[in-house]
Order: structure tokens, then C-alpha cells, then sequence
């Protein structure tokens, strides 16, 4: 951990409002030609209530645009929100029993602020719900069209102007991504019918070392807020709302990987003001030095790996053009090297350029002679597959010796 930077004046913590904080940790990335997010930020953590948050240098305005014209929540087949896959569509189906098992939903009308191609909608729907969605992505309010519901484009402080007030409003893993907190509860507010209510779910961040997959997954370009529940409760209670209740769960993800997450549920009060506090939050700082020092690990050991497999090799192709392929791309190993082609499945990336490499489906792939290094930990298995499908005979380069082997031969 750094010290507090003396002189520097911090974006403004929001769960206290002060500015006065201590770097913990500086994230790189290698990003996209035109990507509106900042390439490098610091993870800090308020002196006064606890909460960890990165310092980005970029407005409002710029996350707006990614998730206008970036989204990879276009693509239901490649992204979380559908509720496509079986676990995807169980975290789903919890979110809507919890929102039920609280408030008496059958007489509300509900938004789902963030609502991707509509995988909540129709669990809410399911349970009998009126439910509508908002979505900074057209494609995305297009896809809830088609399945039959009430879609709107925009975001929380920028809705349409024929969006009416709701009961209740869910925004489920939003928050994490929000920068400007303050005005994304000024217009919550607007949004919410006086006495409705407000459910929030994020990351746990007291949690994240306990289920590290791959390093720094939390920190990305997109999450840039990270909750505990005292923290969560801090920063709605100080915009008028009162806890109903706050807790924990644990998503499945895949087969075998799980995901810490926290939930509350806020009721609106008539008026704005700081209704109750959390205190403290004593301990994050713990867990996320503890996640820190884990990733740091992991990512060392990943760089000496790359170093041994591509010793000799002077270029290479990466699959993959997520948020980890993003910070490898900082290593030397990779560095040093010629990326010469990316290969990935997102249809909003293809034609863009990552590292000076042009970013392409696996197809344009077919023909290629460079090893191809697998930039996941989460899906390497599959993706090793696809590969010897694709292209027979390709030297395939993974990250980290252990359960695979580190380098293969596709077959």
C-alpha cells in the first residue's frame, strides 16, 4: 500500500462526502484505440468511513458513453443479464425471490435500471410481476421490446422523458459502476415514488480475496466503486433513503467458480438527508489489502510464466480482449512482444484495435502461424477446445501451469 499523497485532493468519497484518502493499489490497463475509459487509476480507501473506491480522472460522461457505445451487454450470448446460461438465469431467479420475499411486489410496478437483454424481467415476470426496463443500450431495450415488456433507452440521470415514476426500482450489480453518486440518487429520487422502494446489489468487496479466480478481477475499467455492507448502507442512508435490510450472498457463475456479492433494500424517504449510518467501515481495508497482495502474487506468477513460454517467439495472438487480457497486456512479456492479431467473440469489438492489433472474431483467426496466448483463467478449457477446432496445429499458450498443462499443442 501506498501512502496518502500529500496535497492531492481525491474524487470525493460517497459514502461521507470528504476527499481524504489513502492509495491502496495503482491499476494499469492496455486499452482499446478510442475507448473512453482511463487506462490507468488508483484504488483508494476514505480515512473517514472506510470505503474503497478508485480515483478515476474520467467524468460521468465517459462511463455513460462506454456503456452506450461499448456494451458488451449487446451480445446476450456473450454477456451476463440474459439469463441464457443456467447459472446466470438461477442468480436471476434468486434477485427476483429476494425482491419478493421482502416487499409486497404484486401491487407494484418495478424498473430494473441496467436491465441488459431482460434475463431479471422475466424473472420478475414469472413470479407475476408488472416490470419495465431501462437500459443506456438501444440494442439492449430492443431485446426486452421483442420478449414483451416496457423498455426504455437511457440511464438513471438521463431517463426518457415518457418513463413514469415507479414503485420500485432494482439496480442490480449498477452501483459498482456508477462515478457520480451523488447525481445517480438526486435522480433516483425523481424516479421512485415517495415511500417506494430501491434494491441494490454489488460485488462484495469484503469477500473478494475469498473467491480470487483471476488477478484484479475487480478492478476494472468498469467496477469502480467496491461495497461492503456497512459501506453500501453508508451511501444510500446518506441520500434519504432507510435500510430495510442488508445482506450477503453467493453467486454460482460456472461449475466451479462463485461470486460474492451484497444486497440491500432502501426505502425512500420524503425528504433528502443522511437517515441513518453504518459507522466505520473497520475491516475492508483488511480484505482488500489481503485481495491486493493475493492478485499481485498471481499476476507475478503469470508474467514468469509468459517469459518462459515465449522466450523465443517474437509475436503472438491473443484470444481474448476482456479486462484481463487488458492488464496483461502491461507485462513485459507481452510488452515487449508484437501482438499481432486479437481474437475475440464480442461483436462490439471487432474492428477495434487493442495494443495495435486489430481485434477479430476467432474465425479470421484460421491461418495464423504465432503462438496464441489464452488471456482468461476463467474459461481456458473451453476456449483450448475452440481453438483445435479452429486451427489444428496452432501452439497454444496458456497463463499458469497447474490443473492445464502451460503450453499445448492444438490437435
Amino acid at each position: 500500500m501506498t501512502d496518502h499523497r500529500s496535497g492531492v485532493r481525491f474524487r470525493s468519497c460517497a459514502g461521507c462526502g470528504e476527499a481524504d484518502a489513502q492509495i491502496l493499489h495503482v491499476q494499469r490497463f492496455v486499452v482499446p484505440e478510442a475507448y473512453p475509459l482511463p487506462g490507468e487509476y488508483a484504488v483508494v480507501r476514505c480515512n473517514r468511513c472506510g470505503f474503497v473506491y478508485a480515483d478515476t480522472p474520467a467524468p460521468q460522461e465517459q462511463y455513460d458513453q462506454f456503456y452506450r457505445d461499448w456494451s458488451k451487454y449487446d451480445d446476450a450470448a456473450t454477456s451476463t443479464g440474459s439469463g441464457l446460461n443456467e447459472y446466470d438465469a438461477e442468480r436471476l431467479r434468486t434477485t427476483a425471490a429476494d425482491l419478493a420475499e421482502a416487499l409486497p411486489l404484486r401491487n407494484m410496478r418495478v424498473l430494473d435500471a441496467g436491465c441488459a437483454s431482460g434475463g431479471l424481467l422475466r424473472a420478475l415476470r414469472d413470479l407475476g410481476l408488472n416490470a419495465a426496463g431501462l437500459d443506456p443500450s438501444a440494442r439492449c431495450a430492443d431485446l426486452c421490446k421483442e420478449h414483451g415488456f416496457a423498455a426504455y433507452t437511457g440511464t438513471i440521470t438521463a431517463p426518457p422523458r415518457e418513463m413514469p415514476q415507479f414503485d420500485c426500482l432494482v439496480a442490480s450489480h449498477v452501483l459498482e459502476h456508477v462515478c457520480d453518486i451523488p447525481a445517480f440518487f438526486r435522480a433516483l429520487r425523481k424516479l421512485i415514488k415517495t415511500g417506494g422502494y430501491l434494491y441494490l446489489e454489488t460485488p462484495d468487496a469484503a469477500r473478494y480475496a475469498d473467491y480470487l479466480y483471476a488477478p484484479f478481477q475487480e478492478f476494472n475499467t468498469e467496477h469502480i466503486n467496491h461495497f461492503s455492507g456497512i459501506s453500501l448502507t453508508n451511501v444510500v442512508c446518506r441520500f434519504g433513503f432507510e435500510l430495510v435490510v442488508v445482506r450477503s450472498k453467493l453467486l454460482q457463475t460456472s461449475e466451479k467458480h462463485f461470486y460474492p456479492a451484497v444486497f440491500g433494500i432502501f426505502r425512500l424517504l420524503p425528504e433528502p438527508g443522511n437517515s441513518c449510518n453504518g459507522g466505520r467501515d473497520e475491516t475492508l481495508l483488511a480484505d482488500v489489502a489481503r485481495y491486493i497482495e493475493q492478485s499481485q502474487a498471481m499476476m507475478h506468477e503469470i508474467g514468469k510464466s509468459l517469459e518462459q513460454q515465449l522466450e523465443d517467439e517474437p509475436a503472438v495472438s491473443l484470444w481474448g480482449a476482456g479486462q484481463l487480457a487488458m492488464k496483461l497486456l502491461d507485462l513485459p512479456a507481452l510488452r515487449e512482444r508484437k501482438v499481432v492479431a486479437v481474437l475475440d467473440s464480442n461483436p462490439v469489438l471487432h474492428g477495434k484495435r487493442l495494443a495495435g492489433a486489430p481485434v477479430m472474431p476467432p474465425e479470421a483467426g484460421v491461418g495464423r502461424n504465432e503462438p496464441i496466448v489464452i488471456s482468461t483463467l476463467l474459461h481456458e478449457e473451453q476456449i483450448a477446445s475452440r481453438i483445435c477446432q479452429l486451427m489444428p496445429g496452432s501452439r497454444i499458450v496458456r497463463l499458469l501451469p497447474g490443473g492445464a498443462s502451460m503450453e499445448t499443442r492444438a490437435s
